[in-house]
C-alpha cells in the first residue's frame, strides 16, 4: 500500500533554525569584535612603545654627542629636573661628520638644544627647542637664562641670545611622568699594581670665580682591595684644564702625606696619599677657578727654550712633605773640584825634568764633571815666596781630543789657537802674574764661556821664564812640597845647565835628591781646577692656553731657591695670538721690553696665551769649593739659583667645566666619590619617560596604555673652542 510524504520545514522548524543561526552570528561577531579590539590594543601598545623608543634614542644620540661641559640642568641642583640643554655639533656640508674648525681639531657648536617638561595645560607635554647659530661667545649665566626662560614660556621665541634662531616641537602630548637625573660620579681606585697612573674624566659642573673645595669621599671599595686609600696625582678645575699638583692642594679632611713615586711616574715626582680608613672619609682640596701650575718645566707637551740652563730633580731641596726633592729649572754646570794636585803626584815622589830658563808646560787634566755651557774651569796656582824671580806669560786651556781608535790624544784648538785665561787674585783681575802677591793663591779662569762637553779632557799650557837666570839653577824636579798645596817644580842647586829653548816635557823618571832646603827657585804648578756653574742664563716657559678670550689680570707667584748673592727674575708676558710651531706670542712684546714682575705681582689684562721667562744668575765666590769660604766675589761659581714652581692664578669666567684627575692607583685604594662646593658632579645624564594613550574597548569603556623607558648617556665630546 502507497503512501505520501510531506517535504517542506514547519514553521516551527524554520523559527528554532533562524533562532540557533543568529546565535551563531552574534557568538562570531563578537569574537570578531574581540579580536578587533584586542589587536588594536597591541598595535597601539607597540606604536605607543615605538614613540617613546624613537624619542629617547634621538635624546641618547644629541646628548651623546653633545658636550658634557655644556651640559645644564633646571632648576639647579633640584633633582629630578624639568629640563636639560647642551651644545650640539651639526653636519653642515652632509659629509657624515662634524664641523670641524679650520686646524681639524676642534668642534663647532653650532646648536643649542633644550628638552623641557611644559606643564601649563592638563596633562604635561614633552618638548624640544632648538637654537640654531648657536652664540658660542656668552657667559654661563646667559645660557643658563636662556634654559629657564624656555621651561617658563614653553619655547625659545623670547631666549634667543644674539644671533639666534629657535624652533620648538611637541615631542609627547601625553607625558605621564618625565624625569631627568644626573649620573652619579663614583671611582675605583684599586690596581693590583702600586702607582698605576690613569687618567680619569670625574664630571662637569659650573664654576663661578675664585677657589673652590674639591671633596673626594670614601664609598666602599673593590672587592680585592685591601683598604681605602686615596693616591692622587694630578687635578684640573677651570677653563684652561692644566693640571695641579694634588700634593699642594690639601685642604683638610682625612690626614694627608706626599708619596715620592720617581720621576717621569706622577707630575714632580709626587702623588698625594691620603689615608682614608672607612666610608664618608673625606679629603678636601682647594683649587682655584682657573691656574696654570708649572712644578715640571719639561713635562710631556711642553714647548721650552734654554740658555745655560737645565731642569733636574734636585735632590737638596726639601719643600713641606717632599723628603726627596723635586724637580727644579737651574743653571748648566756644577761646583766641583773636577782636579787637585793629590792626583797629580804622590807625596814624597820625586820627578825630575830637564828645564832651560823657558820652558813650556802642558798638563792633561781630566774634566769628568764638566757640564755643557758651563762658565768654564778655574785653575788654581799659588804663588810661593820663593818664585818672584818667575813669570807666567800667556796662559791658556785646550782641549784634548781623544780619538776613537785608540791611538795617542792631541790637543786642538780654537780658530785663534787657544782659550785665553786671565789673572785673579782674591776675587780681583790681576794684569799679570807679577803682580800678583807672594804666598797667595792666583786663579787663571777663561776669558769667556765656552761649551765643554762631558768627560773632556783639558789642557793647561802656560809659559815660564826665570826673569834673573842663576846659573846653577837649571834642573827641574816635581814633588809634593810639605806645607804648599798642589804640585810644584823645584829647581834645585845644580851647574847643569841646559841650552835655551821651548820644549816640551818627557814622561817624568823618578830620582832620588836631598830637598832639605828651600832655597830654591820654585815653579809654580796646579794646585786644583774648578768647575763652575754656567754664570748666567734663562728659562722660557711654554705657551699657556688660558682658552678665555677675556681678557683679566693674573697673579704670579714661585716658589724657589736662591743662595745669596745669587739672582731669580722672573718677567711675564701674554698675547690672544699664539706662532706656528707654538712657541712664542705673536703678538707680545719681545723680552727685552718685558718689565720684570715680582713675586705675587699681577700682569694687567693678560690675553688668551701666557708665558713666563726664569732669569738667572749664579752665586759668586772667591774660593774654589775646596776651600770654605763665605765670599762672595770671585772667579769661581758657587750655586745657582733653583725655581721649583710657577703659579698663575686668575678669576675665570663662570661657566661649565671638565674636572679631571690623573689616580695613582694601588691595591689598598678604594672607590670615591667626588664633590665640588658641597655639589655633585655631572658625568652624563639619565632620562626616565612615561608616556600615555586612552583607547576605548568593548563596551566603550577607556582604558589607559602607557610605555615606559630609560636612558643613560654619557656625553663624549670637549667642548673645545
Amino acid at each position: 500500500m502507497r503512501k505520501d510524504f510531506n517535504c517542506g520545514f514547519t514553521l516551527i522548524e524554520t523559527v528554532i533554525s533562524s533562532a540557533l543561526m543568529a546565535m551563531i552570528v552574534v557568538a562570531a561577531v563578537g569574537s570578531w569584535l574581540l579580536f578587533l579590539h584586542k589587536s588594536n590594543r597591541v598595535n597601539q601598545q607597540a606604536m605607543l612603545d615605538l614613540d617613546a623608543r624613537r624619542a629617547v634614542e634621538s635624546f641618547r644620540y644629541e646628548v651623546r654627542n653633545g658636550a658634557r661641559e655644556t651640559v645644564m640642568f633646571y632648576p639647579e641642583h633640584q633633582q629630578p629636573y624639568d629640563a636639560i640643554g647642551f651644545a650640539l655639533a651639526k653636519d653642515t656640508d652632509n659629509d657624515g661628520l662634524m664641523d670641524m674648525d679650520a686646524g681639524g681639531s676642534n668642534i663647532l657648536w653650532r646648536e643649542t638644544v633644550v628638552y623641557h617638561i611644559w606643564r601649563s595645560g592638563d596633562v604635561p607635554q614633552m618638548r624640544r627647542t632648538l637654537f640654531d647659530n648657536r652664540n658660542n661667545e656668552m657667559e654661563h649665566g646667559d645660557y643658563y637664562q636662556q634654559l629657564e626662560t624656555v621651561v617658563r614660556t614653553g619655547s625659545g621665541t623670547s631666549a634667543c641670545l644674539p644671533g639666534e634662531r629657535s624652533s620648538t616641537k611637541v615631542l609627547f602630548e601625553n607625558l605621564f611622568t618625565g624625569k631627568l637625573w644626573h649620573a652619579e660620579a663614583n671611582f675605583d681606585c684599586y690596581a693590583p699594581v702600586a702607582n698605576t697612573r690613569e687618567e680619569i674624566t670625574f664630571g662637569s659642573i659650573p664654576l663661578g670665580p675664585g677657589a673652590h673645595q674639591v671633596d673626594l669621599t670614601i664609598t666602599g671599595k673593590h672587592p680585592d682591595s685591601s683598604g681605602r686609600r686615596l693616591r692622587l696625582d694630578q687635578l684640573s678645575l677651570g677653563v684652561s684644564g692644566w693640571p695641579m699638583e694634588a700634593e699642594s692642594l690639601v685642604y683638610g679632611g682625612s690626614s694627608a702625606s706626599t708619596v715620592f713615586t720617581g720621576p717621569n711616574l706622577a707630575g714632580a715626582a709626587y702623588g698625594l696619599d691620603v689615608a682614608t680608613a672607612g666610608d664618608g672619609n673625606t679629603i678636601s682640596l682647594l683649587l682655584y677657578n682657573d691656574a696654570i701650575d708649572e712644578a715640571e718645566f719639561i713635562g710631556a707637551g711642553r714647548n721650552v727654550a734654554f740658555s745655560n740652563t737645565v731642569v733636574r730633580f734636585d735632590d737638596e731641596f726639601f719643600p713641606a712633605g717632599r723628603s726627596q726633592g723635586s724637580y727644579a729649572a737651574m743653571l748648566d754646570g756644577n761646583y766641583a773640584a773636577a782636579w787637585d794636585g793629590g792626583k797629580q803626584t804622590a807625596d814624597g815622589a820625586r820627578s825630575v825634568y830637564f828645564y832651560p830658563t823657558n820652558c813650556l808646560v802642558r798638563i792633561p787634566i781630566m774634566a769628568p764633571w764638566v757640564s755643557a755651557d758651563g762658565y768654564g774651569p778655574v785653575f788654581r796656582l799659588y804663588k810661593s815666596l820663593y818664585n818672584n824671580n818667575l813669570q807666567i806669560i800667556n796662559p791658556h786651556y785646550a782641549v784634548v781630543d781623544t780619538p776613537l781608535d785608540g791611538s795617542p790624544p792631541a790637543p786642538f784648538f780654537p780658530a785663534d789657537d787657544n782659550i785665553p785665561l786671565e789673572f785673579y787674585q782674591n776675587g780681583a783681575k790681576m794684569s799679570s802674574w807679577t803682580a800678583c802677591a807672594k804666598m797667595d793663591y792666583v786663579d787663571l779662569r777663561p776669558s769667556e764661556t765656552i761649551r765643554i762637553e762631558p768627560l773632556t779632557t783639558l789642557m793647561l799650557t802656560f809659559e815660564v821664564r826665570i826673569t834673573n837666570y842663576i846659573s846653577d839653577r837649571g834642573t827641574a824636579f816635581r814633588m809634593l812640597r810639605p806645607g804648599l798645596p798642589g804640585c810644584w817644580i823645584m829647581l834645585p842647586q845644580t851647574n847643569a845647565v841646559s841650552a835655551a829653548g821651548d820644549i816640551v816635557m818627557p814622561d817624568p823618571a823618578t830620582v832620588t835628591n836631598n830637598f832639605d832646603t828651600i832655597a830654591l827657585i820654585q815653579l809654580p804648578f796646579l794646585e786644583s781646577m774648578t768647575v763652575n756653574y754656567a754664570d748666567q742664563g734663562d728659562y722660557i716657559s711654554h705657551v699657556y692656553d688660558t682658552r678665555s678670550d677675556v681678557a683679566s689680570d693674573k697673579t704670579v707667584k714661585w716658589e724657589s731657591d736662591i743662595p745669596s748673592g745669587a739672582e731669580l727674575r722672573i718677567f711675564a708676558r701674554s698675547g690672544d695670538s699664539i706662532s706656528e710651531d707654538g712657541f712664542e706670542i705673536s703678538d707680545a712684546s719681545e723680552w727685552q721690553s718685558v718689565t720684570e714682575i715680582s713675586n705675587g705681582g699681577r700682569l694687567t689684562d693678560a690675553g688668551r696665551y701666557l708665558q713666563f721667562r726664569a732669569v738667572m744668575k749664579a752665586q759668586a765666590g772667591a774660593q774654589p769649593p775646596n776651600v770654605s769660604s763665605t765670599e762672595t766675589a770671585g772667579p769661581y761659581r758657587r750655586e745657582t739659583p733653583r725655581l721649583h714652581r710657577v703659579l698663575i692664578t686668575w678669576d675665570g669666567e663662570e661657566q661649565y667645566v671638565d674636572i679631571t684627575g690623573s689616580l695613582l692607583k694601588s691595591p689598598d685604594c678604594g672607590i670615591f666619590k667626588v664633590e665640588v662646593d658641597g655639589k655633585p658632579l655631572i658625568k652624563g645624564v639619565t632620562m626616565e619617560i612615561e608616556i600615555f594613550k586612552d583607547i576605548k574597548t568593548m563596551g566603550n569603556r577607556k582604558e589607559r596604555l602607557r610605555s615606559t623607558m630609560m636612558a643613560e648617556i654619557e656625553p663624549r665630546n670637549s667642548k673645545k673652542r
